[in-house]
């Protein structure tokens, strides 16, 4: 099912409605990130908006090592707990978890085959 040697993201975007809360989040998540080993890979409070994220003024990116790391930390329920903040914070959510290319793929486009 998942690709060997393939890392999995989260992405999302969202317009933050309440700061504060927002805030408390973040502080409450990136520990939580570490400990199941995530990152964030890019976060943009100014993103470009296109096709039903328009208002969004954030975009973040967190990265795992593999899809069942990101699938099993998103499905947690220490998460579960945690996005109750991310939710309440924000209005227009999108996410979405997906899967980065393989070793093989990359090895490939890197030798341009």
């Amino acid at each position: 099912m998942y690709k060997r040697g393939a890392k999995g993201y989260w992405i999302s975007t969202a317009k933050i409605i309440d700061q504060r809360l927002y805030d408390e989040y973040v502080k409450k998540v990136g520990p939580w990130l570490k400990e199941v080993n995530g990152e964030v890979f890019a976060k943009d409070t100014e993103p470009q908006g296109k096709e039903n994220t328009q208002n969004a003024n954030l975009a973040v990116i967190c990265e795992f090592p593999s899809m069942r790391a990101a699938v099993e930390a998103y499905e947690s329920d220490k998460y579960i707990e945690l996005s109750k903040i991310r939710k309440k914070a924000t209005e227009n959510s999108t996410f979405i978890i997906m899967e980065g290319f393989d070793e093989a793929t990359k090895l490939k486009k890197a030798m341009g085959l």
